[in-house]
């Protein structure tokens, strides 16, 4: 089995506008007006967490799931957030793009227009970025509804219908024996009876640990916002879990997150407001939800001279998925390392790779 680099170029059908390319915000804005902060609610050292925290023999079976190539990421990406030992999120080279978008009718997508050049954010790209599956998602019968269970909702979180990425955190915490001032489990009577519940809890820990990943990074949104029950239900079967196309989720959570930011109208509000805080040095803010690291790296892929900036790629072939190309930088310099150095910018259509005998 081998692989070979399939290289695509936007067809005509798939522009969204050829005879009238422009931003939606005029250059000299984007440019020297319109400073902002952005941040994120994605909290990549959940990843560490549970790398620190599961078995070998359960990291194994994370490993094989759908999730299981996260583990492979940089370390350093999982430093960042409240460890701030790393800045994992380069949000004003994020902001770069943002206020080059592009009007199209394709909801879906999002397009940027950067030095004259047409850069797409589509599932596609995020499927090449994240390696998770992005196709439709199943209509679910009563057969399989039926199979969905509350177990793991009714054992661990007291059968409550409302239920938040914290109390996850805390399960999974408490499963670990990680939590501060749990209690320990009073010891079984009978090894044989004591190695089947340490299974039983192993196969837990790992099903709780998917649900947190998922919940606490790939659709980041607020620790207080409660969790899909439907998400809770169907971790319990693994099968059903691991099959399901949930990089069609996450790419519709973070797209609506980073599509639904009106920059325009955000535009309009600054100049409402009083001179004193239309000044360079006071910035606006919005957060992004979802999984906008997907959105960084393609960034860093698509646009080479941000990942050169950003961050650092990988010695050696090209990895799939593309997120394992890179690693974490140090530091992210100011943003006028952009704009100064902007006629020199190239955009890249980004490769898939194909498999073939």
């Amino acid at each position: 089995m081998g692989t070979r680099e399939v290289v695509e170029v936007y067809l005509t059908n798939e522009l969204p506008q050829l005879r009238n390319l422009r931003t939606i915000l005029d250059r000299d804005v984007y440019t020297n007006k319109f400073p902002a902060k952005i941040t994120v609610k994605e909290q990549l050292q959940i990843l560490a967490e549970i790398k620190g925290a599961l078995k070998e023999s359960e990291l194994e079976v994370f490993r094989r799931s759908c999730f299981g190539h996260f583990l492979n990421l940089d370390a350093g990406w999982m430093e960042g957030g409240k460890t701030g030992k790393r800045n994992t999120f380069a949000g004003q080279y994020v902001h770069f793009l943002m206020l080059r978008r592009m009007p199209t009718k394709k909801k879906r997508e999002l397009w940027f227009l950067v030095e004259g050049k047409l850069a797409r954010f589509s599932v596609r790209e995020f499927a090449i970025v994240t390696g998770l599956v992005c196709t439709p998602k199943p209509f679910l019968g009563l057969e399989e509804k039926l199979k969905l269970k509350a177990r793991i909702r009714d054992e661990y979180f007291k059968g409550a219908t409302q239920i938040k990425v914290d109390d996850i955190q805390k399960a999974f915490r408490s499963l670990c024996d990680k939590e501060e001032g749990g209690k320990k489990k009073k010891a079984e009577k009978g090894k044989k009876k004591k190695a089947e519940k340490e299974k039983d809890l192993g196969a837990d820990r790992v099903k709780i640990a998917l649900l947190y990943f998922l919940e606490g990074v790939l659709l980041g949104a607020d620790p207080k916002r409660n969790v899909s029950m439907f998400h809770m239900s169907m971790v319990d079967d693994l099968d059903m879990f691991n099959s399901y196309p949930w990089g069609t989720v996450v790419y519709d959570t973070t797209v609506d997150s980073l599509g639904g930011k009106d920059m325009a109208e955000k535009y309009r509000e600054r100049l409402r407001k009083p001179p004193h805080k239309q000044l360079p040095d006071v910035k606006e803010t919005y957060t992004l939800y979802g999984f906008p690291f997907a959105f960084q790296i393609w960034a860093f892929e698509a646009i080479p001279f941000l990942g050169t900036v950003c961050a650092r790629r990988v010695d050696g072939p090209v990895r799939f998925p593309r997120c394992l190309n890179w690693r974490c930088g140090e530091t992210v310099p100011p943003l006028d390392r952009i704009t100064t150095l902007s006629k020199d910018i190239r955009v890249c259509f980004l490769t898939h790779f194909m498999s073939f005998m």
